[in-house]
C-alpha cells in the first residue's frame, strides 16, 4: 500500500505548496504534482512480487544486470512505477504499457493526460506524476566521494560552479548535488537529452526555500514557463522536481511495501 511518513516529508514553504499525501486514492487534480518515494532496501519476497508485474522487455533488461544490487534496484523501481501508474490509471499494473518518446524518454503508450518520470539511486526511488505537462524528477545519494569543484566546473554554468565554490567546504558536496539534481530534473522534463548544453542554463538553489528558479540564458520565456522545486528527503539524499507548466501544489508520500 501507499502511506505518508510525516517525519520525512516536505514542510510547507512560504508558498504553502508542499503537502503530504495522506492516502493513495489515485486522484490527481489538474494543477497538482504528486511525488511518491520508495525504499529500495527490500526483502526477497517483495522483490519477487514486484518482478511478477514486469513485462517481457523489462524482465529481459533486468536479466542483463550482472550485479545483484543493480538488478534488484531495477526490479523494485519498475514494479513501483507500474503499481503507482496502475492506481492513477485505474488498471492492473501488468497492463500498463510504455513507449519511448524522442530522445528515449519513457511515456505512457495510451494518451491518458498523465505525465510521469522515475528516478532511482542507491537506496531510494522516486516518481513524479502530474497532468500539468512534461515532468522530470531526480534523486541522488550524496554519500559518495566525488571531486566537487572539478565536476561543477565541467558540467555547470559559471554561475552555478561559482556558487558551489562559495559554499563552506563541509557543505560543498550537498550544494553540488542540490544543483545537479535540479539540472537533471529539468533536462529529463524537457526531454532534449544530450542536446541540452548543461552550461546553457543555471539553477542556483536557495537553502531557505524549496522552490527553484530556472534561468535559461538569453531565453526569458523558457525560464518563466517552468516550475521547479527541491525535494526534502532523508539526510543522505538530494532531489528535485521540474514541471513544464504552473503547479498549484505538490503532495508527497512514501510507498510502503
Amino acid at each position: 500500500m501507499l502511506a505518508s511518513r510525516s517525519n520525512t516529508l516536505p514542510m510547507a514553504d512560504e508558498s504553502g505548496f508542499h503537502l503530504s499525501l495522506a492516502q493513495f486514492d489515485g486522484q490527481l487534480p489538474p494543477v497538482e504534482a504528486h511525488v511518491w518515494l520508495a525504499n529500495l532496501d527490500q526483502q526477497d519476497s517483495v522483490i519477487r512480487k514486484l518482478a511478477s508485474l514486469l513485462d517481457a522487455a523489462e524482465c529481459e533488461r533486468a536479466a542483463r544486470f550482472q550485479v545483484l544490487p543493480a538488478h534488484q534496484q531495477f526490479v523494485i523501481s519498475r514494479g513501483f512505477l507500474r503499481t503507482v501508474l496502475g492506481k492513477y490509471l485505474g488498471c492492473d499494473p501488468r497492463v500498463v504499457h510504455f513507449r519511448l518518446a524522442s530522445h528515449g524518454k519513457p511515456e505512457l503508450a495510451e494518451d491518458s493526460g498523465i505525465h510521469f518520470n522515475l528516478s532511482h539511486t542507491e537506496g531510494l526511488a522516486a516518481i513524479g506524476i502530474t497532468r500539468v505537462g512534461p515532468i522530470g524528477i531526480d534523486v541522488e545519494n550524496t554519500r559518495r566521494e566525488i571531486e566537487v569543484i572539478q565536476l561543477a566546473e565541467r558540467f555547470f554554468s559559471k554561475k552555478e560552479s561559482d556558487w558551489v565554490r562559495s559554499q563552506p567546504e563541509s557543505m560543498r558536496t550537498s550544494a553540488f548535488f542540490a544543483c545537479w539534481t535540479a539540472k537533471e530534473a529539468y533536462v529529463k522534463a524537457h526531454g532534449g537529452g544530450l542536446s541540452i548544453p548543461l552550461d546553457g542554463f543555471a539553477i542556483v538553489p536557495d537553502r531557505e526555500k524549496l522552490q527553484l528558479r530556472l534561468e535559461v540564458f538569453e531565453k526569458p520565456a523558457e525560464s518563466e514557463r517552468w516550475w521547479m522545486s527541491r525535494l526534502e528527503l532523508p539526510q543522505q539524499f538530494q532531489g528535485a522536481l521540474a514541471v513544464d507548466g504552473k503547479i498549484g501544489q505538490v503532495r508527497t508520500g512514501w510507498f510502503v511495501f
